[in-house]
């Protein structure tokens, strides 16, 4: 298959990560956090990175590593902005599942709850609420699988994605 992979897309809080982790363990792929991947090569965290250089310069570094990243057997959580970069999106659609973790704002905005030091980008000039309506339509437009995550538990979204996953995989060969 093609695009034996997935990429995992949506807002900071949905639960890419913690999903990603469990997805890629089901499946038995290698999993890597984007964030994480960037904090062990640059030695700097996401926020960091924006009180530093800004987010233009986050943006393309974020592009960067998601290019270097090795995507065959892989499940990754990448950062919420990486939907700003057409190229790069349409680099992973060709390479990879892109599967939309969906959550209400309401949901979102609970989970970031004073936590709004995890690297956002765009919350220097917008509202957290301003960001997740602007990207919602991006992420929408790049997903093979958009997944409404909310009042679901972790296994119930990872058993969706694996439902999907296998009919995405049947097509494709």
């Amino acid at each position: 298959m093609k695009r034996e992979s997935i990429v995992l897309i949506g807002m900071a809080g949905v639960g890419k990560s913690t999903i990603g982790m469990a997805l890629a363990r089901a499946l038995g792929f290698s999993f890597i956090d984007v964030d994480k991947y960037i904090l062990e090569k640059d030695g700097r965290t996401i926020q960091e990175i924006i009180d530093e250089q800004g987010e233009e310069a986050l943006l393309q570094l974020e592009k960067r590593r998601m290019y270097e990243i090795n995507l065959p057997r892989m499940v990754v959580a990448p950062g919420g902005s990486i939907i700003y970069h057409p190229d790069l999106m349409e680099y992973l659609k060709r390479n990879a599942i892109l599967v939309y973790l969906e959550d209400s704002f309401e949901n979102i905005a609970g989970k970031l709850a004073g936590g709004l030091d995890r690297g956002i980008v765009g919350l220097k000039s917008k509202s957290l609420r301003q960001v997740y309506e602007e990207r919602k339509p991006l992420y929408s437009k790049y997903a093979d699988i958009t997944l409404n995550c909310q009042g679901k538990s972790q296994d119930q979204v990872v058993s969706e994605i694996l439902q999907y996953y296998s009919g995405l995989s049947k097509k494709a060969n």
